[in-house]
């Protein structure tokens, strides 16, 4: 369970082109998986001559991808709605997604959207454009229908493999191979909205990775709500690992993963999973709590000392692994001596990073009902003592890799970029984005999240 702080516009590089054409912006809330949806339509507005600008810019059409896994999600959501609108008075706003589809009568209510589009309705915009009669004038300034398009059908059948390979400015490609969800976690309301697990068929899935390989990317991020559940839905013998494996036989040098649910980790995958080398040494859990009580409480069946053996076995095998995970403060039932736990698992487990998330009840969900929900001073007393563990594990894993050399793919800046275990760089000098290239770990930077970094010279 990842969110964004702030939306993430997509770009299209200048055509070149005298002619004039309609102008759409994008902006997303929300994990990977969200990116890589906006990251395909994005591409698929430009294949039909739609020129895609900046969200700061102003456009004559808003695609709002929206996010609901918090209330804090909700709100970053609802706040790029109002803004767009604000902005834009004229310009025609579609609400997408996981949030918009669940709160769609309040933001027909409030009046700022024209269209409201659910999980899956968003991926086939292109169907609902027509009925909102847009009729961009010379000056390609819409004209907004009276009556707000709501499509929210509930049934989540169709996934696509979704990916940007042209307009998103990006030095990686996220590629959506997996949407939905069967488990029934308490607090998660993502199977409220997702549906069930659906994985994306293993032709498309090389067809994209082929067109991504073909369009320069060095690296690919495979994504999905249960990344770890591919393959499942579709009655072959296949896995998450053999997904890596497809990529690294279109020879995609890098090769990352999303995050994954920890019981679908075992040794033996984590060993098939270290032998395909283009593999980035790289993985982040959906840990949550390491309670069992709370665990079993919340839906989660989790084998907490099987996925100990199964980090020891990743880390045998790629020395430099660096593991992130999710981790929930004050999830209803939570008691002390359960937070207390947690945090002693933390103490001695290889986790490198945390992503702390206050719980926040999310309508519609178990955990919402559950009594009594822990006090906000409390939660936030348990973020904040989660938060300070996870910045001394980082800055000591950190604090270890300066002086290694290491291999990094540049951000379009030249200046940034991730090494192979995610660690964030900054060069010392410029380098040509888009590619990789070795460098030496010098030291921390003050802000403790960066790496300063020299390229070798070549001789």
């Amino acid at each position: 369970m990842r969110e964004a702080n702030n939306a993430s516009p997509v770009e299209s590089p200048d055509s070149g082109s005298d002619t004039v054409q309609p102008t759409v912006a994008f902006a997303t809330v929300g994990c990977r998986l969200n990116q890589a949806e906006t990251d395909g339509m994005a591409e698929q507005f430009t294949q039909r001559g739609w020129t895609v600008g900046r969200f700061t810019d102003g456009a004559d059409l808003f695609y709002i991808n929206t996010c609901t896994v918090t209330g804090r999600a909700d709100r970053a959501s609802r706040k790029l709605i109002h803004r767009a609108r604000r902005e834009n008075p004229n310009a025609v706003i579609l609400a997408v997604g996981c949030f918009a589809g669940r709160a769609a009568d309040e933001l027909v209510e409030e009046g700022e959207v024209d269209a409201v589009l659910g999980v899956e309705e968003k991926a086939f915009v292109f169907d609902y454009l027509p009925a909102l009669d847009l009729n961009l004038n010379d000056n390609h300034l819409p004209s907004r229908s009276k009556t707000p398009l709501v499509e929210v059908s509930g049934k989540q059948n169709r996934v696509l493999a979704s990916v940007g390979t042209r307009v998103s400015g990006r030095s990686r490609a996220f590629l959506k191979v997996q949407d939905g969800c069967d488990h029934q976690c308490a607090y998660c309301a993502v199977t409220l909205v997702r549906g069930s697990s659906r994985s994306v068929a293993p032709d498309q899935v090389r067809a994209a990775l082929q067109r991504i390989k073909l369009s320069g990317f060095e690296e690919v991020v495979l994504t999905g709500v249960d990344l770890a559940a591919w393959g499942k839905d579709l009655g072959i013998k296949l896995d998450f690992v053999d997904l890596v494996r497809m990529a690294d036989d279109e020879g995609l040098p890098r090769i990352r993963l999303s995050s994954l649910e920890p019981w679908e980790l075992t040794p033996e995958r984590a060993r098939k999973l270290a032998d395909v080398e283009a593999w980035c040494e790289h993985l982040h859990l959906s840990l949550q709590t390491a309670d069992p009580e709370l665990l079993t409480l919340m839906g989660r069946e989790m084998d907490i000392d099987r996925l100990i053996e199964t980090l020891a076995v990743l880390r045998e095998n790629r020395p430099q692994l660096t593991i992130g995970a999710d981790v929930i403060a004050g999830l209803p039932g939570e008691t002390e001596s359960a937070h207390r736990r947690t945090l002693a698992f933390l103490d001695t487990a290889p986790l490198h990073y945390l992503h702390v998330f206050p719980y926040s009840p999310r309508p519609g969900t178990i955990a919402a009902q559950m009594t009594p929900q822990i006090d906000f001073e409390t939660i936030h007393n348990r973020a904040s003592r989660l938060r300070e563990e996870g910045r001394r594990r980082k800055r000591a894993h950190l604090q270890s890799a300066v002086g290694s050399i290491a291999e990094v793919l540049v951000e379009e800046n030249g200046r940034n970029g991730y090494t192979r275990n995610y660690l964030r760089v900054q060069l010392t000098e410029p380098a040509p984005p888009r590619h990789r290239t070795k460098v030496r770990l010098l030291e921390i930077q003050a802000d403790e999240d960066i790496v300063l970094a020299e390229g070798l010279k070549h001789e």
